[in-house]
């Protein structure tokens, strides 16, 4: 895998940035990229200014950005450069992305909201994440190969005895057995290690197909895993929510099973084409629907479904048109299609349930 270049990729954004300035933002993206790998919820910032999304309410996202940006640009402002701002999120979740974290995959996902929000580059932010997923499925099978079990090099137990046998030799007996010793010691550790590291990555594999068959058994039996009633029996508006809800709850590690999104398309039927106004959906949502949720979600624009049903199914409240859009910068009569739909509600589920918000 090519190596990320910074430098080449913002230039390609900012062709006319003179070499102090592209210093300055290698330094922002250097220290954004090293938070990043410290909390995912640095991600769900980073997918917050890269999408110029509205601010997460009490949350500390542009305080902890403007310092990243200020470090070499101490007149730096999340107003007036907020492209700027965009650019440098949109570059450490592209380089993120390169470098195969799943994650990212599903966080940029959910922030694009089915590609209805734009990226200071042309999309590309979008186009990088879906590639992403494609190159993680086209590389299963090739990565989840038993690891070997190795044992450690022999720790100059060889020299030791060599010394021991020399006429005149200062060596001690104890010298030998403590070399002997320390090298069964270090053989162990070494086996132990290596096959820790086979069994886990068997496991993991165990698990993703264990969750692939209960997917499949879901979408034959035809009823909500978590309503527990007919899919049937579920309005058409709001079943893509319902059933990317369902197949949230059954995944339990990022990016979830690959064959999810085959399942969620042949759950839907004709549904997964017809267009669907977000309205419509939430508006068919009544108490009956409580278990699509647990708890609160504040962070309206990076989870813009799972928003609506806290106001609907927590609040027991109408969601009013002009606030949602206040909050996540859409239209709440927006379209998506039944298939858009589950697999926003998908999304947003994993990473609330994986605890991204953080």
């Amino acid at each position: 895998m090519a190596e990320f270049d910074f430098v080449e990729e913002y230039r390609q954004l900012q062709p006319a940035s003179d070499r102090d300035t592209i210093n300055a933002r290698k330094t922002a993206f250097d220290t954004a990229k090293a938070d990043a790998m410290k909390a995912s919820g640095r991600v769900v910032d980073l997918a917050h200014f890269a999408f110029r999304l509205p601010s997460r309410p009490d949350h500390d996202a542009d305080t902890w950005f403007l310092g990243v940006m200020r470090k070499d640009d101490t007149t730096f402002s999340l107003q007036r450069d907020a492209e700027e701002a965009a650019r440098i999120a949109t570059l450490v979740l592209k380089d993120r992305l390169a470098s195969g974290f799943y994650g990212t995959t599903v966080a940029v996902y959910a922030a694009a909201f089915a590609g209805k929000r734009p990226t200071v580059d042309d999309n590309g932010l979008s186009i990088a994440a879906r590639k992403a997923l494609h190159d993680i499925v086209r590389k299963r099978g090739t990565n989840t190969s038993p690891s070997k079990i190795t044992m450690a090099k022999v720790a100059g137990v060889g020299a030791i005895l060599k010394s021991y046998a020399t006429e005149n030799s200062e060596t001690t007996e104890s010298e030998v057995f403590e070399a002997i010793t320390a090298d069964y010691t270090s053989q162990i550790k070494q086996v132990m290690a290596s096959a820790n590291a086979a069994i886990e990555n068997l496991w993991a594999e165990k698990k993703r197909l264990d969750e692939e068959v209960d997917l499949l058994w879901w979408h034959l039996g035809q009823e909500s895993f978590l309503l527990d009633r007919p899919l049937a029996s579920i309005p058409e508006a709001a079943r893509p929510i319902v059933i990317g809800a369902d197949l949230a709850a059954m995944v339990n590690s990022l990016p979830g099973p690959y064959g999810v999104y085959a399942v969620a398309k042949k759950a839907l039927g004709p549904l997964a084409d017809r267009q669907i106004k977000l309205s419509e959906a939430i508006k068919t949502v009544d108490s009956s629907f409580q278990n699509l949720i647990e708890d609160r979600v504040e962070d309206y624009a990076i989870a813009p479904i799972h928003g609506a049903l806290t106001e609907v199914l927590l609040d027991s409240t109408s969601v009013v048109g002009a606030q949602f859009k206040r909050k996540t910068g859409l239209s709440f009569d927006g379209k998506l299609t039944g298939y858009e739909l589950a697999l926003q509600t998908y999304h947003e589920a994993l990473l609330l349930k994986l605890e991204w918000f953080q």
